[in-house]
């Protein structure tokens, strides 16, 4: 396949140009075939790590009865995954500046598909746990990349469709995991029992590495921006002492080191913006470059993306407790019940969103704000009304609703966020966005799911825990709609991206 010509990226003001730009040394043609493969490959990368992260889930019963495995090991089969891919995101981004982008996507796919062999061949449940924070780490490296790739692969003015698929696809991923982890240990292939579940990794991961090798651009350049290894530090002791009691608070109830870490965790944090801004204004290698944030597309972003997620994070919590504790479904039915809101999701991001971005501009972020607004309190109405005794049917209506609103919010969100981050900081920028999701969505667990799981264990009907939180959504909601006017008023031309 021939290479396009490479085409010089301005860089916008406000976002340094000292480090050089990257640009694709072998993007494929605009518009056509090649590309829309490798838009493919990029996408099954992601979807590889979200089903891996929830796929497990159904498993854990099998986990603990094969390996002997104890309720602290459990917890940390999922929390080692999320605090390793959460705390590493920023510095897998980074790294994809400095080593291009293919690179770093090639090495992150390879050593997740690694150890997903490893953790099929898992002996006992330490070695298990193990193998998952490494393939947290692994996809830390992998996802910015994916990012950062469709960056560079789409002008500024066509991202918004190929980025908005972005959440809908993680999303199915997600939603699927139970699904497909249930067939699997049903099936108990050759009397393996729960080890497919990770060799299923295997040819896709191979699948996605030639595929990648052969059609994703490099995004490498003559001179690369330095790593910053001081930074490094400070960002990963700091985010781990506020995610780890994130992630491990609720389901231990609190104990005092969670709340130790939450209160020492500024501190890190705070030496972390401070080395930034000095090493900056010396003219030195940072994690994160400072000037990013005065951009107002990626500041707003960052701000209304924080609270979206706890949104996102804190409504499929209550939708999943709700069908599977107060409706009493499996896991695998619960899954095929949220559906609807997977569609809904693809739906708004695919089909409203993107003929509405450049009509309104970021009210389409207020009017999906909106859609979800009434998708929660369509939710409501079966289970105040039928309780316990609610039919499996009559969720799904408002959990589509509640889909659509979500795509529409959460799609314009991503490619407004980045509209203006040039491809020399596409993947701080990349990694630095998905941070903050994800410790949006564990807040949105800890705020909605707190509330929701209060009343619930207080001895509540279900109809009366689940209308406390959506009353809770419904809050956080209004508070992502109150900072809505942090984005720009509207999505740019590429014309308009050049210098001001």
């Amino acid at each position: 396949m021939k290479a396009t010509e490479p085409r010089p990226v301005p860089h916008p003001r406000g976002v340094s140009s000292e480090a050089p730009e990257r640009i694709a040394d072998a993007v494929p043609p605009p518009g056509g075939r090649g590309r829309i493969v490798a838009v493919g490959v990029v996408m099954a990368a992601v979807v590889m790590d979200m089903l891996d992260a929830s796929v497990v889930n159904v498993a854990l019963p099998t986990l603990r009865a094969d390996l002997h495995a104890g309720s602290a090991m459990l917890q940390w089969l999922l929390a080692g995954y999320t605090l390793a891919f959460a705390v590493l995101l920023t510095a897998g981004g980074r790294l994809g500046d400095v080593l291009g982008y293919r690179r770093v996507f090639l090495v992150g796919t390879g050593v997740f598909t690694v150890l997903s062999v490893a953790c099929a061949l898992a002996p006992n449940a330490e070695l298990l746990v193990a193998a998952r924070i490494g393939q947290g780490a692994a996809a830390a490296l992998m996802v910015p990349q994916a990012t950062a790739l469709l960056q560079i692969m789409y002008a500024p003015h066509e991202r918004a469709r190929v980025m908005g698929l972005l959440s809908p696809i993680a999303g199915l991923s997600a939603a699927l995991g139970p699904l497909v982890g249930g067939a699997i240990l049903h099936a108990d292939l050759f009397g393996t029992g729960w080890r497919p579940i990770f060799l299923m990794n295997l040819p896709v991961g191979v699948a996605v590495l030639v595929a990648a090798y052969r059609l994703l651009p490099s995004g490498r350049s003559a001179g690369a921006p330095r790593f910053d290894p001081r930074g490094t530090v400070y960002a990963v002791v700091g985010f781990g002492l506020l995610v780890l009691p994130l992630v491990q608070g609720p389901a231990l109830h609190w104990p005092a080191w969670t709340v130790v870490c939450l209160v020492v965790s500024p501190i890190p944090l705070t030496l972390f913006v401070r080395d930034q801004r000095v090493r900056a204004g010396r003219g030195e290698a940072t994690l994160v470059e400072p000037s990013l944030f005065r951009r107002r597309s990626f500041a707003g972003g960052l701000a209304v993306s924080l609270v979206v997620e706890a949104v996102l994070g804190g409504l499929m919590l209550v939708a999943t407790f709700a069908l599977q504790d107060g409706l009493g479904l499996s896991a695998l039915a619960a899954g095929l019940a949220t559906l609807p809101m997977i569609v809904g999701m693809v739906v708004g991001a695919a089909v409203l969103a993107d003929p509405l971005i450049p009509r309104v501009g970021r009210h389409v972020v207020t009017i999906g704000g909106a859609t979800v607004a009434a998708g929660t309190l369509a939710l409501l109405w079966p289970f105040r009304h039928y309780g316990a005794d609610c039919p499996v049917w009559a969720p799904m209506p408002g959990l589509f609703v509640a889909g659509v609103g979500l795509g529409m919010l959460m799609g314009p969100l991503f490619a407004i966020t980045l509209q203006d981050v040039d491809t020399a900081h596409a993947g701080t920028a990349s990694g630095t966005l998905e941070a903050v999701e994800q410790l949006g969505g564990a807040l949105g667990v800890v705020t909605i799911g707190a509330v929701f799981l209060h009343h619930t264990t207080a001895g509540d009907s279900l109809g009366t825990a689940f209308g406390w939180g959506a009353g809770a959504i419904l809050i956080v909601l209004a508070l992502a709609l109150a900072l809505v006017p942090l984005l720009p008023r509207r999505f740019r031309t590429e014309d308009e991206l050049g210098p001001e």
